[in-house]
């Protein structure tokens, strides 16, 4: 690939965005629908102007520290008495939502895609967990009652971990087969290690990591640039110290985001602002090697089926499932329906396909690879678009009255 034309139409893609970036948004145009948009364009599907040759290496690590530095920088926005208050939405959308989903979307792919039930579940799993980068506009907005942030930002910023040692079960199932069974403690410990680390890990690092920068600003040991580039270095340092312990480093940098501890509000201002910045451009770099990258190689590969699948997986299979959780959370359904329709999908399912090439070895050998990759791709692509225009045509619910607080 030429390098110098990759970086051209990626750096003047985000300038103009930067400069019309406010009206730009105004007509429902996010900055994650132009990149993309501007990789499917560049690519050999349409223009030739950049060759699709990226490799999975380089795209799977930029979306994991991508990932990390956006779940870290999210959850430090979060504000932990609001949390406390409002937990029981998340937990019910994390607890129930979240396998119900997977569940759903697993039943509806084996018939409609003529998947076995492994592949089914390996594509449920990939499409469940719901996307931070592109929840960043709902966060924002404070037209919408800030339960209903605070639940869209904890789901987001958790369902990834949660579902990656699932997932990571069900591609040792589908290489093993039921030889993956036989170590009967095997995968208890696997999960518990990874929940138990990662927490650890998330708690150590927001705790102390913020301390210690409030410490060395106090003593006047530290500049302010260097307080900014300290988010980056503590969201990657609880994901890498978390998976080197064996745990989940997307929990790790979430939780450490959750815990960051400074006393004042300057500091943690400092750490937010760079982390956004910095966890903005990786994600939109991905978005853009996205459109440039799988939407050629999945484009020729595209069936009726999957075009079904895929609005089937953004609408009844996302839909139900959180419309059950929700039973008897005192919300009303305009608020219900928000909380359901809010779950765009992205770097998170673009990633576990990475990891599951990596893990499986040549997507020659995995059964019925095609039909998954196309499916994932499409239904990532379509969410792109369709949760970003949503925020400018959903209707006001900041007025809607609640029938009752949340239990």
């Amino acid at each position: 690939m030429n390098e110098q034309q990759l970086l051209l139409t990626l750096s003047a893609s985000l300038f103009v965005f930067g400069l019309l970036a406010r009206r730009i948004e105004h007509i429902g145009i996010s900055a994650p629908m132009l990149v993309t948009a501007v990789g499917i364009i560049s690519g050999p599907r349409v223009t030739g102007w950049l060759p699709a040759d990226i490799e999975n290496t380089w795209l799977q690590v930029l979306a994991e520290f991508g990932l990390a530095i956006i779940l870290f920088t999210d959850a430090s926005q979060i504000r932990r008495d609001q949390l406390v208050k409002f937990e029981v939405l998340p937990i019910r959308l994390l607890a129930i939502g979240l396998p119900l989903t997977m569940v759903a979307g697993a039943l509806l792919a084996k018939p409609l895609l003529g998947l076995s039930w492994l592949s089914a579940a390996w594509l449920a799993i990939m499409l469940a967990p719901t996307d931070a980068a592109l929840a960043q506009a709902i966060f924002s907005d404070k037209k919408i009652p800030e339960r209903l942030r605070h639940s869209i930002t904890v789901e987001s910023g958790l369902n990834d971990g949660l579902a990656l040692p699932i997932l990571l079960f069900v591609l040792a199932l589908m290489q093993a087969g039921h030889y993956a069974f036989i170590d009967a403690f095997h995968w208890p410990l696997f999960l518990m290690q990874q929940f138990v680390m990662g927490t650890l890990a998330g708690l150590l690092v927001g705790r102390w990591g913020g301390r210690l920068i409030q410490l060395a600003s106090d003593h006047h040991w530290m500049l302010p640039i260097y307080q900014r580039l300290s988010s980056l270095a503590l969201a990657l340092l609880a994901y890498s110290g978390a998976e080197v312990l064996g745990g989940n480093g997307f929990i790790a940098a979430f939780l450490a985001g959750l815990f960051l501890e400074a006393q004042r509000d300057i500091v943690i201002q400092r750490l937010r602002e760079f982390g956004e910045a910095e966890g903005t451009l990786l994600s939109l770099l991905v978005f853009f090697l996205f459109g440039l990258v799988f939407v050629a190689e999945a484009w020729p590969l595209l069936q009726w089926q999957h075009l079904v699948y895929a609005l089937l997986s953004l609408t009844v299979i996302r839909i139900v499932p959180v419309l059950i959780s929700l039973l008897g959370s005192g919300l009303n359904l305009r608020a219900q329906l928000f909380l359901a329709w809010f779950g765009p999908r992205g770097i998170a399912s673009v990633l576990y396909l990475l990891l599951a090439v990596e893990q499986m070895g040549y997507a020659s050998r995995i059964p019925e690879y095609n039909s998954v990759f196309a499916t994932t791709v499409l239904t990532v692509l379509l969410s792109i678009f369709l949760h970003g225009v949503s925020p400018h045509l959903w209707p006001a619910i900041a007025d809607q009255p609640q029938s009752r607080s949340p239990n």
